[in-house]
């Protein structure tokens, strides 16, 4: 009997010990840094996505911000150390205005790929737009729409208003590539399609894919940009 007590003791010693581990393997994940070598271009990448638009869209230096948490410590914007926020503009050759719509897209960098992986949303604003606080209807995937990012480690797909089942009024995605979160939302209109957001998609894939083909993560703080030269 004794020998079964001690053994039984030595279980449970051993699941606490695996048990210890395994939250330290998790501290060290939380408040480990990465930094990647070379940063995503930025003013590259988007004039890329801008090429996939269709006609009549255009993006300018001045519609290209950059947050970062230490402005923003609540989170509203962005919950990442920092991120780039774009809006692209589409306007008809009548308009004299800025554009007759836009498109939003906002790039989250985090720390580690651990890090961006247990967020939920990037920010405050994603959480309730995502949730349909913001909105006064559920979301739903266009009836057709079966593509998926064959690339990305997280792909979530909404529409809202139209007739709710393949002709919507407004779309948007979440999309994760390690420690990158890329958001995006659009209207859906005849000069942007369901079919033309595929492609803007489809380009996103490739030039994230490209680059973390082409960059190393090496352990180390990663540094916040103070300017979009910084990140060419």
């Amino acid at each position: 009997m004794k020998k079964w007590h001690r053994i039984c003791h030595l279980d449970h010693l051993l699941v606490i010990l695996l048990s210890i581990l395994y939250l330290s393997g998790c501290i060290v994940n939380i408040f480990y840094s990465t930094h990647r070598e070379p940063e995503l271009p930025i003013p590259q990448f988007l004039q890329r996505q801008i090429e996939a638009f269709p006609p009549g869209w255009y993006v300018e230096e001045s519609d290209i911000v950059i947050w970062t948490a230490a402005n923003d410590p609540h989170g509203k914007f962005t919950n990442a150390p920092w991120a780039v926020a774009v809006d692209f503009w589409y306007k008809d050759g009548a308009r004299i205005s800025k554009g007759l719509a836009t498109a939003h897209e906002q790039i989250f960098v985090y720390k580690s790929s651990f890090d961006a992986q247990t967020v939920s949303y990037p920010s405050e604003y994603w959480a309730t737009y995502w949730e349909g606080w913001i909105t006064s209807r559920a979301g739903y995937i266009p009836q057709g729409w079966i593509y998926r990012p064959p690339h990305a480690d997280r792909f979530e797909f909404k529409c809202w208003g139209g007739d709710g089942i393949a002709k919507p009024e407004l779309c948007s995605f979440i999309l994760r590539y390690e420690e990158y979160i890329i958001v995006f939302d659009t209207p859906i209109v005849d000069y942007m399609t369901l079919d033309d957001l595929q492609r803007v998609l489809e380009v996103i894939d490739q030039e994230m894919t490209r680059h973390l083909k082409n960059s190393t993560l090496r352990p180390g703080p990663r540094p916040v940009p103070t300017a979009l030269d910084k990140l060419k």
